[in-house]
């Protein structure tokens, strides 16, 4: 997997960075080497609150094949090298690197005329300063997987909490368990970047925990598995009961679908499902959580397999399936899901 390096004294200046204390941005994004917005969608753009990074928008490369659309501006560039889950053209799976030098650049898993036709930035989100997250204790053979990411660690905002670093090594999906102060009332379904931008996903459950899964192999996720960009939140506290639809009804070893809004952030918690040949469309969004363009987040699916959703300006949300429809009705994750207004 090409990982690029850095030199030593960049590291050095981006660990003397301080988080923001207040919402910063969000600012627009230069694109560059061909990529543009994408009609119809947020322009790319940036933002932070409390130490964590935003991203948002849906770019596609017009001419060029160069795989980095932009530069991260220094008040948002991460201490270590973080590896991000993106959605693609027809909900396939990509990631987006960022170094902390601000450079990207974006990967596929199955061909690069995916993340050309479309890559939407929506919901990545990553830990500017990782000095305040608590490292986690890795087991049956997990190891930080180094180079220039971070290790394995864990921090709570609020009621949300967040995941960064990466991880390789383990001889089982068992890979840690969570602080009693950090375990989530329900299952919670996140899903994650592998190894070659291979899609997976990291399941918490309610006595702290966590286990790996890879939607081809478990040998993806032994390879690499990156935590960054992964969160979900410890309860219900703060979020709108979701009014699901046309057959759709909650998992029930999940938290109930909710939706909250927090400094510009629409953030989504719990699971869905309905009988297979249901309608696509489950909910709609309340006024007030409704974004001004249409919008595409990544979503886990059944057997972990890749999704996403389409939130369009009027609330409406449909789920689309990477493969097969029959994977979202079976399961939809909502966990790990936002977007910005």
């Amino acid at each position: 997997m090409p990982l690029r390096t850095f030199a030593f004294a960049v590291g050095a200046i981006a660990l003397l960075m301080s988080p923001p204390a207040a919402v910063a941005g969000p600012v627009k994004l230069d694109l560059m080497h061909g990529w543009k917005n994408i009609k119809g969608s947020p322009a790319a753009a940036i933002s932070a609150y409390k130490g964590i990074v935003h991203l948002q928008g849906a770019i596609t490369q017009a001419s060029g094949t160069d795989t980095e659309p932009f530069v991260v501006p220094a008040a948002f560039r991460p201490q270590a090298e973080v590896i991000l889950k993106v959605d693609l053209c027809n909900a396939s799976n990509g990631r987006i690197l960022i170094n902390p030098d601000g450079t990207t650049a974006i990967d596929a898993q199955f061909d690069y005329s995916d993340a050309q036709c479309l890559t939407s930035l929506d919901g990545v989100t990553y830990a500017l300063d990782g000095s305040s997250y608590k490292p986690l204790k890795l087991r049956n053979g997990w190891k930080p997987y180094g180079f220039e990411t971070a290790p394995p660690a864990v921090h709570a905002v609020g009621s949300i909490v967040h995941l960064a670093g990466a991880m390789t090594g383990g001889k089982s999906g068992a890979a840690f368990v969570l602080p009693a102060a950090l375990r989530p009332q329900a299952s919670v379904y996140i899903p994650l970047d592998l190894v070659n931008a291979s899609n997976g996903r990291l399941v918490v459950f309610p006595d702290g925990t966590v286990s790996v899964e890879g939607e081809l192999s478990f040998q993806d996720a032994k390879n690499f598995t990156s935590l960054d960009g992964a969160f979900y939140s410890l309860d219900t506290t703060g979020f709108t009961p979701l009014a699901l639809a046309n057959g759709w009804t909650n998992q029930p070893s999940a938290a109930p679908a909710g939706v909250r809004l927090d400094h510009g952030v629409v953030e989504f918690q719990g699971a869905i499902t309905a009988p297979t040949g249901s309608s696509v469309h489950p909910f709609q969004l309340p006024v007030g959580f409704r974004p001004s363009k249409g919008v595409y987040v990544a979503v886990d699916m059944c057997d972990a397999t890749n999704g996403r959703l389409f939130v369009d300006p009027s609330g409406d949300v449909s789920v689309q399936a990477e493969s097969d429809i029959d994977n979202a009705t079976c399961f939809t994750s909502l966990e790990g899901v936002s977007f910005h207004l």
